[in-house]
C-alpha cells in the first residue's frame, strides 16, 4: 500500500478481553500506563511512522475488542492486513489457549503471508503466572514467529516488540507486492487514515 512513495501498513493486536492490548499500545505510543483503561468497543487505531530500506512507511497499530460479541468486527479487519500481535494474559491461561481461535481466523481470512509476533502481557505479575515460557516458546515456532515477554505496566519488551512486527510486517508486504504487484491488497487503506497524522500517533475511531 503506498501513496506519493509512502508505504502504509496495517498492524492488528489480537487476543482476548483484558488480556491488556490497549495498555500495550498506551504505553508504546504514550509511555503511559493506567490501570483503569476501558476495554475497546469496537476498533480503535494509532499511527507512526518507520523508515525501512530508505523508505517512509506509516503503520496503522488497530487495536481490537476482545469480547466474543465484537469478533466478527475484528475479523473483518484483518481482511487487507500486514502483520499481527498475537496477545494473551501470562497469567490467564485460557486466554493462551484461546490464542488457537485467532490463528484459525488469520487463516482464514488472510491469504498472503503477513508478519506475526505472539506477546505473552503482565510478566510484572510472575507469581501470578500460569502459562509456561517454554509451551509459549514452543507455539511461537509452530506459527514461525519471535515469541516475547512483556509488562504494560513495566514497559518490558513492548516497544521491542512492536517495533519488531512493524519490521517484519514491511518485509512481508515488500516481498508479496515484489511477487503480486497487481493483487488489490497492495491498494488497500485504512478507512479515515490521511497522511497529516503526526508521527507520535494520533488516536482514532472507526467502525
Amino acid at each position: 500500500m503506498s501513496s506519493n512513495n509512502e508505504t502504509i501498513l496495517k498492524i492488528i493486536i489480537l487476543g482476548s478481553s483484558e488480556v491488556g492490548k490497549t495498555s500495550i499500545l498506551n504505553r508504546y505510543f504514550n509511555n503511559e500506563f493506567s490501570p483503569n483503561l476501558l476495554s475497546t468497543i469496537g476498533i480503535d487505531f494509532k499511527t507512526k511512522y518507520f523508515k525501512f530500506d530508505d523508505a517512509k512507511v506509516k503503520v496503522n497499530f488497530i487495536d481490537t475488542a476482545g469480547q466474543e460479541k465484537f469478533r466478527a468486527i475484528s475479523v473483518n479487519y484483518l481482511k487487507g492486513t500486514n502483520g499481527v500481535v498475537l496477545t494473551f494474559d501470562l497469567t490467564k491461561k485460557d486466554t493462551f489457549d484461546l490464542i488457537q481461535g485467532w490463528i484459525d481466523d488469520i487463516n482464514q481470512n488472510v491469504k498472503a503471508d503477513i508478519g506475526k509476533i505472539l506477546f505473552g502481557n503482565k510478566k510484572d505479575l510472575e507469581n501470578e503466572r500460569e502459562v509456561l515460557k517454554e509451551d509459549a516458546e514452543q507455539l511461537a515456532k509452530e506459527l514461525g514467529c519471535k515469541y516475547y515477554e512483556g509488562s504494560a505496566k513495566t514497559g518490558d519488551n513492548v516497544t521491542e516488540a512492536l517495533d519488531e512486527c512493524a519490521k517484519i510486517s514491511y518485509v512481508t508486504h515488500k516481498q508479496f507486492k515484489e511477487s503480486e504487484p497487481n493483487d488489490e491488497r497492495n491498494s488497500i487503506r485504512l478507512s479515515g487514515s490521511s497522511g497529516s497524522d503526526k508521527n507520535s500517533g494520533s488516536k482514532k475511531r472507526c467502525c
